[in-house]
């Protein structure tokens, strides 16, 4: 396949409109946009698909500069485009490149989805594809996901090792899919809402198809496996409580921000501020 070039940059209007089953989230309105795309080849269920990877570049983007690089996983039933109104603020300022994945079906195949797609090997094989970049810095790869692209960041976090830092927005580990021994450190901001009706925060069985731990256990989990400082530092954002453990392999750090009263939809309503945080987390790493 042939390298895409970045310069001239092509402007576009995206519609922001996917609709997403395990999020409840709607998309902003158009904004412009500059952006490439790239194709992965694949065969699902015996059938050859190409599947589709944006990427969201800076408004000065300098192909001679390496930057940072965000993959951000939609939601089941959500389109890639999701990220691009979401993200703008920080992109547009060269904080990083964001990478946009199309779920195969709109979900990602962690077991219960419409998808059937081998989600790690399309991954590995993005990764592959940024590596022929000049822009791109393979010491800063962030990861972040929204629901069902949320567990599947979980999922790469643990059987891969190309992430610094992964920000796991409205999911948590599944029963059965979490990190052990063979792991590589990731940081890990975790977040969750104490009412959300999808994924339960208690843990438990939900209608989606799985099985998760709840938020506190998730947590402990990546803390363990990590060997991080076992007693948690407790901060307060409004009521929300953070609970952060230190001191980790590697010298990561596990967060996991309980959201009071928050459903599904974590930027419920709409504020500008919402990623600040989560970036500011995840360019530490």
């Amino acid at each position: 396949m042939k390298l895409f070039n970045l310069i001239p940059f092509i402007i576009l209007f995206i519609c922001c409109s996917a609709s997403d089953s395990n999020s409840s989230s709607t998309q902003d309105e158009s904004i412009p946009v500059q952006e490439d795309v790239f194709f992965v080849p694949q065969t699902i269920d015996g059938v050859q698909v190409q599947r589709e990877v944006l990427l969201h570049l800076p408004e000065n983007f300098d192909s001679t500069e390496s930057y940072p690089v965000v993959i951000a996983f939609h939601g089941n039933g959500g389109q890639n485009n999701y990220w691009f109104s979401k993200l703008s603020q920080f992109v547009d300022a060269g904080e990083f490149v964001g990478v946009y994945p199309q779920g195969y079906l709109n979900s990602w195949n962690l077991g219960a989805e419409a998808s059937s797609a081998d989600e790690v090997y399309f991954f590995n094989q993005i990764m592959l594809k940024l590596e022929t970049y000049s822009f791109f810095d393979a010491s800063k790869v962030y990861g972040i996901g929204n629901s069902n692209g949320s567990a599947l960041i979980n999922k790469l976090a643990i059987e891969t090792s190309h992430f610094s830092a992964i920000a796991a927005l409205a999911s948590q580990l599944i029963v059965g899919t979490t990190p052990n021994p063979s792991t590589s450190p990731v940081s890990v901001y975790q977040m969750n809402g104490t009412a959300d009706n999808i994924i339960p925060y208690n843990g438990g069985i939900s209608f989606v198809g799985h099985n998760f731990l709840s938020a506190s256990d998730s947590a402990v989990s990546w803390a363990t496996t990590f060997n991080c400082f076992t007693e948690p530092i407790v901060e307060m954002l409004g009521e929300d409580e953070i609970m952060i453990y230190t001191d980790c392999d590697s010298g990561k750090e596990v967060r996991s921000h309980s959201v009071v009263n928050g459903g599904h939809n974590l930027n419920q309503p709409s504020t500008p501020n919402f990623y600040s945080p989560i970036w500011e987390f995840l360019k530490r790493f």
